[in-house]
């Protein structure tokens, strides 16, 4: 696989238009308003260690936006995040209260690996529609976190246990660290590798995909399978930065976790995104309710605002995808629609 065959928004062809820029990199432009507009309103806020606690109280998010991404490529839908998500921050306090931090950190991974597993195989083992699934899957999960623990905190006395969340270095915060990390990665997995190829084709074109020899069902479970493992190191993390977990651990975080997503333009009907896009969503959202509270704005009207910036953006995708001309590429990895035989013979060896 080469990296001619994974062309990234903007790339195709040797002249890009203004409108085509707009489209492509339009949300970078927004970022970079809204930076310049709350920068002249708040100077203060390209301070160095408020850009570093931005960094700090949006890595979870960020996180997993990641495994979010990879599940709405595919085409699914993952409302268990949140769940998951309170879940392995109260196993990782829980544990962590008695055994080291590594043991404590790795349980609760593979707790939220595992359930993620398990909504991979209800959306395509047992074929129930993701949104159903995942959020029949949430309501369990809460259910069941709230009946072994009774609603009940767990505090960690513990200073090992705190250096994820809190610690940094050079003012970077650990978290921040790990979030770049992991999108760097993920990303690269995304654009670069044949995983990431079924990733886009899976979602453009269920049927096509298999007929390919792409092993469809194991690419859309993998998808559910990363957002649970991201929800629990976004949970660990949280853990670690608060000292302390409970059941009911920000259940809305949810939301937040779409927006980044549907703002960074990744599409809801699949096949198209990038890990990129949700970075630069990320980076909107968190710039926006950093400048509200600097700017005093009152939290009910920051709740407006965001619903009205996800169905502007949920908008603008259509608008961009009415402007595409029938049988134009598409601006994430060429889907197998017809079905590509490089990308194809790449994956049947899988």
């Amino acid at each position: 696989m080469t990296s001619a065959s994974v062309t990234t928004p903007g790339r195709r062809g040797s002249g890009l238009t203004v409108g085509g820029f707009l489209r492509s990199y339009g949300i970078v432009v927004a970022l970079v308003i809204l930076v310049g507009a709350i920068t002249v309103a708040q100077p203060g806020f390209l301070a160095y260690g408020n850009l570093m606690n931005i960094l700090s109280q949006w890595a979870p998010v960020g996180i997993m936006g990641i495994g979010m991404t990879y599940v709405v490529i595919t085409g699914g839908f993952d409302l268990s995040v949140a769940a998951i998500y309170s879940l392995c921050a109260v196993v990782a306090a829980a544990l962590g209260r008695s055994e080291p931090p590594l043991l404590a950190f790795a349980v609760a991974l593979l707790v939220g690996l595992v359930v993620g597993i398990a909504n991979g195989f209800v959306v395509t083992g047992l074929r129930v529609n993701p949104f159903i699934a995942t959020l029949g899957m949430s309501l369990i999960i809460s259910g069941v976190t709230l009946v072994l623990t009774g609603n009940i905190a767990f505090v960690v006395n513990f200073e090992p246990f705190t250096v994820l969340g809190t610690g940094r270095m050079l003012g970077i915060p650990f978290s921040g660290m790990l979030l770049i990390v992991l999108m760097v990665v993920a990303g690269l997995i995304l654009a670069y590798t044949p995983y990431g190829q079924a990733i886009y084709a899976v979602g453009g074109n269920t049927e096509a995909s298999r007929l390919a020899g792409i092993r469809t069902s194991f690419t859309t479970a993998s998808s559910y399978a990363l957002s649970g493992l991201c929800a629990a190191i976004a949970g660990i993390i949280t853990a670690s930065q608060l000292s302390s977990a409970q059941p009911s651990t920000n259940q809305n975080l949810v939301f937040d976790v779409l927006t980044v997503v549907i703002v960074g333009g990744t599409s809801l009907t699949g096949g198209r995104g990038a890990i990129w896009r949700t970075a630069v969503g990320v980076a909107i959202l968190a710039t926006l309710q950093n400048g509200f509270n600097l700017l005093d704005i009152d939290a009910y009207y920051q709740n407006i605002i965001k619903g009205l910036i996800i169905i502007a953006a949920l908008a603008t995708v259509d608008w961009r995808r009415m402007l595409r001309r029938p049988g134009s590429p598409r601006t994430a990895p060429p889907s197998p629609t017809p079905a590509p035989s490089s990308t194809s013979d790449t994956l049947t060896h899988r």
